[in-house]
């Protein structure tokens, strides 16, 4: 019985084995890359077993040296599997480290198949053979040495210094299992390593006699790498189930904050979500994981604004968040947030993960609230109105007593012989500018009185100042309040509702106007006064010549139901901030270094305005 062929063979059937093994466990989970790593190594060592073979059974020098030159192959891809099994499993070993040996062996390889008869040996003369394992077989005998050997000893030294490196810095961690893979792995590499080195180099150098045997050793490293990732294999149904009973742990903690979980495969199209979030997207428990089928039940009002928020968070690998409307299989509506995450995996999947949770009753108490806020804000207009009912009327009896009067005087001249024609058409020119004027008035008055939405549109503020001023004026002229605008011509159109930030002016300036009946005649003046304030916003101060505001009340002026006025409601700056913060601007308040107060306020600049 020939106990060579015994053995090495063994050892080709175990390598060749743990490949198939290993290469099966790669295949069905493509992000193994560690057992990929492992089937190159348990191959490669499977290849150098009939090198070896050939090399012992070899008849001539030429012939040995020809085997010696094709076990630099498999060599070459077994030392360049460890350094990445190193690398992927352990986690371990410096980078630069790992390329420098596979460039030099990448070198010596290229040298072995380029050269006769091999890298390690210029001329091959005469094949000593020796007993060994009871039968005869061929070692080197008279060789020269090539001079490119200290490359392939400066390789094997390297290898050494970087396991030894990836042993130690795993030891160095201090988990149970990071101390356990350094002494099974790292202690059999180191081993064989030393044993190769040491065993090739006196085998080279004509200092042994004995055959090559790398195969053989090179199976206990082969050995201990197995048995750790079978460990992992063998884990792999007990990580399973503490897997899903983690997952069903958070679903249910997740479900009782009501959020939905999802992640979505960007590379395979796919999505993974909770029971939770699939019934807050209107899908059943079996709906396939689809995203488009997740698309279909966004309220087609909402589609495009959720798809491109998503689109730019997978090109810009950020977050997104927003809120959105979900058709539901009953053709009910409800509002969702969703916020969602781009990102990769350990193993370089591109995926989205994110939440979504069921807002409809925030929005529908959000809607409440606007609705609540538009009656206050028409409550506000129709409390205004009534302290400026006597001078409207007053307004409005000028232009309806100038009709009148202009009316009779027409009838007069009517009944003369001849009627003065000039007159007349001056009489009627006179009629139609009343009318105009009390047209105005009626207007401006159904305006403030409509009750109706936030209609954000471009707004000239240079107008709206004046149209306001003329409205009020009639009330501060009969309050002796000397009222005045100072407007900055060539302003930006601002963007906002007419309506109510005509509210706001009209509340301040009335405000402004009560403050400086407490003094005297000759200093009662109220001014509005509107600039740029940079760029994108305008800036509308209402300043009064009043006393100011009590320093204990600054910081209370604008809260709901306070209020210094006898018989005031205490709404009016309370709705007044509000409409403005609606807006996009603020409302405050400050007291003047000459006395009085201003009230300021900020809108922003219409976007086309700004262009």
């Amino acid at each position: 019985m020939s106990y060579v062929t015994v053995l090495w063979s063994m050892t080709a059937a175990a390598a060749v084995v743990a490949a198939m093994l290993q290469g099966v466990v790669w295949a069905l989970d493509r992000e193994s890359r560690a057992n990929l790593a492992l089937a190159i190594v348990a191959l490669s060592v499977a290849a150098i077993v009939p090198t070896e073979l050939g090399m012992m059974y070899s008849s001539t020098a030429q012939e040995w040296g020809e085997w010696v030159r094709w076990c630099h192959v498999p060599i070459y891809f077994a030392i360049v599997g460890t350094v990445a099994f190193v690398r992927i499993y352990m986690g371990t070993g410096r980078h630069w480290l790992a390329w420098t040996i596979v460039a030099v062996r990448t070198v010596i390889l290229v040298r072995n198949l380029a050269v006769e008869p091999n890298f390690n040996f210029d001329s091959i003369s005469t094949l000593d053979h020796i007993r060994f394992l009871g039968e005869e077989v061929a070692v080197v005998g008279n060789a020269v040495v090539s001079p490119w050997q200290w490359l392939a000893t400066a390789a094997g030294i390297l290898f050494l210094v970087f396991v030894l490196d990836a042993s130690i810095t795993l030891w160095r961690r201090n988990g149970p299992d990071d101390r356990r893979k350094a002494l099974t792995m790292g202690l059999s590499l180191l081993l064989f390593v030393v044993a190769s080195l040491v065993h090739t180099q006196l085998l080279i150098w004509g200092l042994v006699h004995v055959p090559v045997m790398i195969a053989l050793p090179f199976i206990i490293p082969l050995g201990a790498m197995s048995f750790e990732l079978s460990r992992d294999i063998l884990r792999a149904p007990k990580l399973a189930r503490a897997l899903g009973e983690s997952e069903r742990r958070l679903e249910l903690a997740a479900s009782a904050a009501g959020l939905g979980l999802w992640v979505w495969d960007l590379d395979h199209s796919r999505v993974w979500s909770t029971e939770r979030a699939r019934a807050l997207s209107g899908l059943s428990k079996d709906a396939a994981a689809d995203p488009q089928r997740w698309f279909e039940r966004v309220h087609p009002e909402d589609a495009e604004r959720v798809r491109h928020a998503i689109d730019q968070a997978i090109s810009l690998g950020g977050e997104y968040s927003m809120e959105y409307r979900i058709c539901l299989p009953d053709k009910r509506t409800h509002w969702v947030s969703a916020q969602g995450r781009s990102g990769s995996d350990s193993g370089g999947r591109r995926l989205m993960r994110g939440v979504i949770r069921d807002i409809t009753p925030q929005m529908q108490a959000r809607d409440e609230s606007e609705e609540l806020r538009r009656e206050l804000a028409h409550a506000g207009r129709v409390s205004m109105l009534g302290q400026l009912a006597s001078a409207l009327a007053h307004e409005l009896s000028q232009p309806l007593g100038a009709i009148l009067r202009n009316v009779e005087a027409a009838e007069m001249m009517l009944g003369s012989e001849s009627p003065d024609l000039e007159e007349l058409r001056a009489i009627v020119a006179d009629v139609h500018s009343a009318d105009r004027r009390a047209c105005d008035v009626i207007e401006r008055l159904r305006a403030l009185l409509g009750r109706r939405r936030l209609d954000l549109q471009p707004v000239a503020l240079e107008s709206l100042v004046h149209e306001v001023a003329a409205l009020v004026r009639p009330d501060a002229i009969a309050k002796r309040v000397t009222l005045q605008c100072d407007v900055v011509s060539g302003l930006p159109r601002v963007r906002g509702d007419r309506v109510h930030l005509s509210q706001v002016l009209i509340n301040l300036i009335l405000n402004g106007v009560d403050a400086v009946l407490s003094t005297n005649l000759a200093s009662r003046k109220v001014i509005i006064a509107a600039r740029a304030n940079g760029r994108h916003t305008i800036e509308v101060a209402v300043t009064d010549s009043g006393p100011g505001i009590p320093a204990e009340h600054v910081d209370r002026v604008f809260d709901p139901f306070f209020t210094t006025k006898p018989g005031g409601m205490g709404m009016g700056l309370a709705v007044s901030r509000t409409i403005i913060e609606a807006h996009g601007g603020r409302l405050w308040a400050e007291n003047n270094a000459e006395g009085g107060a201003t009230f300021r306020f900020t809108v922003p600049v219409d976007g086309d305005s700004r262009r």
